[in-house]
């Protein structure tokens, strides 16, 4: 596996995780928040980004991880989220500790694609809807400092980044 591409995955389920955790301390109010042009509510997006990696999971290695699949259109607790992004994490980890073929051709429902494009659609996916609930919670008065998912911060956590 391509370092860069483990480290863009590894970065992708941490945000995930960290978003959720942030995400888990607001009232049922904030998260009904939503602002024109994503996907639904601040609970609604959580959801579904989690649904959408337990499926390209499922894809990638016959597996769910973090029974039951989360449910954008009936969600549950924002905590409940956050075990099912850590077994996603674990899966995602299993899956690319070995020997990672990308251009495996994978049959989906809806879709044919790679393996590789399969994982790149896990990180821009999850990139795209945590920048969606970004807008909605900055719109609403909140700082986004509060929930840094910066490449920049993963990769100092990991100390492979230095601030001057």
């Amino acid at each position: 596996m391509n370092e860069a591409m483990l480290i863009a995955v590894r970065h992708s389920l941490w945000a995930n995780e960290k978003l959720l955790t942030f995400c888990s301390g607001l009232t049922r109010e904030q998260l009904s928040w939503t602002v024109p042009g994503t996907y639904g509510t601040v609970e609604q997006i959580l959801h579904h980004t989690v649904s959408a990696d337990q499926g390209y999971l499922l894809a990638l290695t016959g597996a769910l991880p973090g029974e039951p699949r989360a449910d954008p259109q009936k969600p549950g607790p924002v905590e409940q989220l956050v075990s099912k992004v850590q077994a996603i994490r674990r899966a995602c980890e299993e899956l690319l500790a070995k020997p990672f073929d990308v251009a495996r051709v994978i049959e989906r429902p809806r879709t044919t694609a790679t393996a590789g494009v399969i994982l790149a659609q896990l990180v821009h996916h999850g990139s795209d809807h945590r920048a969606q609930v970004g807008t909605i919670l900055g719109a609403h008065g909140l700082d986004a400092n509060a929930w840094d998912l910066d490449v920049w911060v993963y990769g100092g956590e990991l100390g492979i980044v230095s601030q001057r």
